[in-house]
């Protein structure tokens, strides 16, 4: 038996994290999901430009470079055989392998903390590029390799903005093939540069690159992948021939795992006893209506066993996170339901443009593109949707974001407010009104805008959102006589429960807050809002009184 055992665990396949080039995927052993559809449909669909949008870590990477050793004429006969026993082997396009010279660019990396070190950067880049195609340089007249030589070393009057269309046109003229090009990550340059500070410079250099290598250039056909869809008008202003798939569109569903895919996978590393916890936890993308995976956190999921957020820690976007600092009380409110596994309408403009005053729907557009929503159901209006949070991965993520981000708290006062309620302990050191009053603080300190009750609401929320794991949150729920503001109920019934009431004070006197904090207290018994908590089985109810008033707060409790 334990050689038997040992041969099983010999025929195990490799696990592919962060493998994104296909040769060493398919030579290394590494464990691979076919999806060289990809390559059909995109030869099927012959389309002069191709651009696909799809979140971080779903496999574009991957797909584009089985596109490459499929296509490409440098070791055509070698590149085959990588594809013997997949899809695309048994399809007609099979007489388009190794027909092309491919140029190859993914963008994903480049970065830097000023235009000046990006530029730097993106020399460094063209030059590598370079460097894979200096096989031409034997075939070229003096002129033209003068101006490869300059690119290929970095010489500061080389045309870097123009140096895929100038690639792409040695090929023509001297090889008499029209290359493919494909572009990685086109979107990354723009995101960092509008999170450093020179976007716009960026945006003159990357809008003339592209231009000139999308439709300038004799180009067989290009496809490019990235994140989010950049408005036309912002990189793309001089191209007509531009096809796009983003997530709200139905074709190239060649990314991420369906359900058949991942249970195949566990089942390869024996952990098909998880397909249910894996389907909770990373599950939920909806792709053209079909049920996604993130691959990403399959494949780490099986490495390690654990059920944990593999995913989230990749694709954190400072933009995202930027925003979110700035947003009203509506976006705040919107998070709180989704949290609460709730959904949010929204109409999805699938354009993205830098620099302007962004509104609840991009961030949620914005969002959505990257992974952190997905769409629940259809609106009857064009355009409109309902987003929810795809998965339990996700979710943990959005708690601990969202809890930093709306009460700029440290976990130790949420820890220590946590523990002031399991055991009811409202008033002194490391009680709840000390540890809600320096979480509520904290928040105030950068928060200004209006002060009327749903104000504060929205700040408490954010402040206990963090607690689904002890307590049931409830909020404006319909009890007894009336509609309460707030309750905690403990998952665990032996365990203390909670009604708050809030209240806004006239003044900041102390006898407009005291009669605000009975007013809040008699409201409480007079609507009987603790019969919910009682009917389901709660013995130990504690009413509280929240009274605010400017940048003050105070407790009252019976």
């Amino acid at each position: 038996m334990l050689k038997e055992k040992g041969c099983e665990e010999m025929n195990k396949k490799l696990f592919p994290i962060g493998k994104s080039d296909f040769k060493e995927v398919i030579q290394g052993n590494y464990y691979y999901v076919d999806k060289t559809g990809f390559i059909e449909e995109v030869l099927e669909k012959n389309y002069e430009v191709t651009l696909i949008c799809r979140p971080r870590r779903f496999g574009k990477t991957l797909n584009m470079s089985a596109l490459k050793y499929f296509l490409d004429m440098k070791d055509a006969e070698e590149n085959k055989k990588l594809f013997k026993g997949l899809k695309i082997e048994k399809t007609e396009y099979m007489k388009r392998a190794g027909k092309y010279p491919v140029i190859f660019l993914t963008l994903k990396d480049l970065s830097g903390k000023n235009y000046q070190d990006f530029f730097s950067e993106f020399k460094k880049l063209i030059s590598r590029l370079f460097k894979e195609h200096k096989h031409l340089l034997k075939l070229l007249d003096e002129y033209d390799f003068e101006n490869f030589d300059k690119i290929l070393r970095r010489k500061d009057e080389a045309d870097y903005d123009t140096a895929l269309q100038f690639l792409s046109e040695l090929y023509k003229e001297y090889v008499g093939v029209k290359p493919v090009l494909l572009i990685d990550e086109y979107d990354s340059p723009m995101i960092i540069a509008n999170e450093k500070g020179y976007y716009e410079d960026v945006k003159e250099l990357m809008s003339t690159f592209y231009g000139s290598s999308l439709k300038d250039a004799p180009i067989s056909f290009a496809v490019v992948t990235g994140i989010l869809r950049v408005a036309k008008e912002s990189i793309f202003s001089s191209l007509n021939n531009l096809k796009v798939s983003t997530l709200l569109k139905g074709d190239y569903n060649h990314f991420g795992m369906n359900e058949t895919e991942v249970e195949e996978i566990l089942k390869h590393y024996n952990l098909e006893t998880t397909m249910e916890c894996a389907k909770s936890w990373y599950n939920g993308y909806t792709f053209n209506n079909q049920k996604i995976y993130n691959p990403w956190s399959i494949i780490n999921h099986c490495d390690s066993g654990k059920l944990e957020s593999y995913w989230v820690n990749t694709s954190a976007n400072t933009l995202i996170m930027e925003l979110l600092k700035e947003a009203d009380l509506d976006i705040k409110d919107i998070f709180y339901n989704l949290l609460n596994g709730g959904s949010a309408r929204t109409i999805l403009d699938d354009n993205m443009i830098f620099g302007e005053k962004y509104s609840h729907s991009t961030i949620l557009y914005l969002m959505f593109s990257a992974g952190y929503l997905t769409i629940d159901r259809y609106g009857e209006e064009d355009d409109e949707y309902y987003l929810r949070i795809p998965n339990l991965e996700v979710k943990k993520y959005f708690k601990k974001t969202f809890l930093n981000i709306l009460t700029n708290s440290n976990r130790d006062s949420f820890s220590k407010l946590k523990d002031a309620l399991l055991i009811g302990k409202i008033y002194g050191n490391d009680s709840i009104e000390e540890k809600i009053n320096s979480m509520f603080l904290a928040s105030m300190s950068y928060l200004d805008g209006s002060k009327e009750e749903k104000f504060y609401h929205n700040l408490i929320l954010g402040m206990i959102i963090g607690l689904d794991s002890t307590f049931y949150i409830h909020s404006n729920r319909e009890e007894g006589l009336g509609r309460y503001d707030l309750a905690l109920e403990p998952k665990d019934k032996n365990r203390i429960g909670y009604i708050f009431e809030f209240k806004v004070a006239s003044s900041t006197s102390e006898s407009d807050f005291d009669a605000a904090g009975k007013d809040a207290l008699n409201q409480i018994d007079k609507k009987i809002y603790e019969n919910g908590l009682k009917e389901r089985g709660i013995t130990k109810i504690v009413k509280i009184g929240l009274v605010f008033s400017s940048k003050s707060m105070k407790i009252y409790s019976k």
